[in-house]
């Protein structure tokens, strides 16, 4: 029966008659074919819905974990700002002994709030803890005055903050000062400075503890008014070589879980490097809970472990778990996402489910439908893919773009070394394969220390930013603009000699020293200029401009120096010889 009916298929006019002829056959067999099609079209549809979903997923992690970072860089900023007038008032200060013993102070600084600071009376201080001591070379008066010193900084910075929080210094003098004031200390000061000896606000700030004197976050701690769980962004304060205390920013960890919440992405965890859960959508913020109360599979929990102490940033699939993790860049803390396996298939299947009953519908109804209205259906499915395709592609942009941002100066928006090394010897390829010519530009900011000296190295900073600006709006797109380090940047310039080179140092030398510059007014550059010699290393390259900027320092600056070639160097060697 098939052999026979295998000869008959041979033409368009064979099938038209069997279609005339067997028209139920020919009706269910497009429907066979179709059935089949949807289930493939289905499978790599919800396959091809996985991936972008989990693209998605950790586009959302790496999304939220660049927001945080960006938070605690403006935050230790701050604190390191605070600190830096603190220990500029107590070095430029006369250190003049002062009788105090006790002080109680408040003053509303704005509309708003209030600012506080007391001194724990002698007769309490062993009361407190042993931590707080007054000797000889204690000068409370002194520290009165540097903590009255913060005042025009604590209303804008506090201003900045994206969280509610809490500037407060703590001395091991028994001295704190808190902005905005919590309330008037009374009958509670004792307890007060107990609190804080079972922070490590200030234990962790100790020279032991801290040998490098840096700024830090120190995990969940009790308030010391008993407002719940705090964490702060701490630095210690020293005055020559001995600690006085910490200042720092408290941030109520019910705040912080609040924040994250709002950065978007569904049920991250923020974890502590020893998988303390910090943040999480179901938690309580009156205590830190633990990995093992939201994660119970033991295989999955020490994968997050390892990733947690070893992994940068990451996504790996165990036991059924897809594991999200981006490790924060300022604090030893990682945004985490779990998800199972199944919840994303779910999600899937919920997120398709009106395609999936309307096609099912549609082919129970097929034998009163036409092949062109099957077409139609099919074109819509294709259409759907297209889309999905292109989603895909944004995702992909996305990624190229945090790419970009490990290729740039955080600061300044230039090029950093990594990307010039990259580009450098490309170009020197380039440039001796085509006999074309190619130049770099070297150049620093004179007296650059004694603008961070006399301003502070915040101001410092928006010159380097100024400077920036004015550097890209004065070169071609093609020319590499890089921050070389500190005050230091280093443009190079394609398809440029050493006398076009020349004008355009000349150029931005003039442009410089005519700009305006917030606080500090007027700056001046000095340039060195070399261009590159047919066979010579990059080292070499850069050592010959570097060396004409030193010429262009050592001759007075705010000039422009050109490096001689290497025959004219060999030249004058010879006749120098002679």
């Amino acid at each position: 029966m098939v052999p026979n009916f295998m000869k008959k298929v041979k033409s368009v006019n064979q099938l038209t008659l069997i279609a005339r002829r067997y028209p139920g056959f020919v009706v269910k067999c497009s429907y066979g074919v179709m059935v089949v099609a949807f289930t493939v079209l289905l499978s790599s549809g919800i396959f091809q819905s996985y991936e972008q979903q989990i693209v998605q997923q950790q586009q959302e992690v790496y999304t939220k974990g660049l927001k945080i970072d960006k938070f605690f860089e403006t935050t230790f900023s701050n604190v390191n700002l605070l600190r830096s007038q603190a220990e500029y008032f107590l070095k430029s200060t006369p250190d003049v002994k002062t009788q105090l013993t006790t002080y109680n102070y408040s003053k509303r600084l704005d509309k708003k709030h209030n600012f506080n600071l007391f001194v724990l009376k002698d007769t309490d201080i062993g009361a407190a803890s042993p931590v707080f001591t007054r000797g000889k070379d204690t000068n409370l008066g002194n520290e009165v005055e540097m903590s009255l010193s913060l005042t025009p900084l604590l209303h804008p910075i506090y201003e900045q903050l994206q969280i509610k929080g809490r500037i407060r210094y703590t001395s091991f003098a028994a001295l704190t000062m808190t902005y905005p004031a919590t309330s008037q200390v009374s009958d509670d000061e004792i307890k007060i400075f107990k609190n804080v000896i079972n922070q490590d606000f200030i234990t962790g700030g100790m020279q032991k503890n801290n040998p490098t004197r840096e700024t830090y976050l120190t995990r969940p701690h009790k308030d010391i008014f008993d407002q719940g769980l705090m964490v702060t962004a701490t630095s210690p304060i020293y005055q020559r070589d001995k600690h006085l205390g910490n200042i720092g920013i408290d941030f109520k960890l019910e705040a912080l879980n609040r924040f994250v919440e709002q950065l978007g992405g569904e049920h991250s965890l923020l974890l502590t490097v020893d998988g303390e859960v910090l943040s999480h959508y179901t938690m309580k913020t009156t205590s830190v809970i633990s990995l093992e109360q939201l994660v119970r599979n033991p295989a999955v929990r020490t994968k997050l472990l390892k990733l947690l102490k070893n992994a940068r940033n990451s996504q790996v699939t165990i036991d059924g778990y897809v594991l999200t993790h981006y490790k924060l860049q300022n604090v030893t803390w990682s945004i985490v996402n779990v998800t199972t396996v199944n919840s994303l298939a779910k999600n899937i299947l919920i997120r398709h489910l009106p395609v999936i009953c309307g096609v099912l519908i549609g082919f129970t109804g097929l034998l009163l439908i036409s092949i062109r209205t099957i077409d139609k259906i099919f074109k819509k499915l294709d259409k759907a893919r297209i889309i999905a395709e292109q989603t895909n592609k944004k995702l992909k942009e996305a990624l190229n773009e945090l790419e970009v941002l490990a290729l740039t100066d955080k600061l300044t928006g230039a090029w950093n070394r990594r990307h010039f090394e990259q580009v450098i010897s490309a170009e020197m390829s380039r440039a001796s394969r085509h006999n074309q010519p190619l130049s770099l530009l070297i150049l620093d900011i004179d007296y650059f220390k004694s603008i961070n000296d006399r301003y502070g190295h915040q101001i410092g900073d928006a010159v380097l930013v100024q400077l920036t600006h004015i550097l890209k709006q004065n070169i071609r797109t093609s020319d590499v603009l890089t921050r070389w380090g500190g005050e230091e940047f280093v443009i190079l310039t394609p398809f440029t000699s050493v006398k076009e080179a020349t004008d355009l140092a000349e150029r931005l030398r003039l442009k410089i020293a005519r700009a305006s510059f917030k606080i500090v007014k007027n700056i001046t550059i000095s340039l060195g200029v070399a261009q590159f010699q047919t066979a010579e290393n990059v080292s070499n390259f850069l050592k010959r401009a570097d060396a004409a900027l030193y010429q262009a320092k050592h001759s007075g600056r705010n000039m422009v120096a050109v490096a001689p070639s290497t025959l004219d160097t060999w030249i004058q060697g010879v006749e120098k010889n002679i």
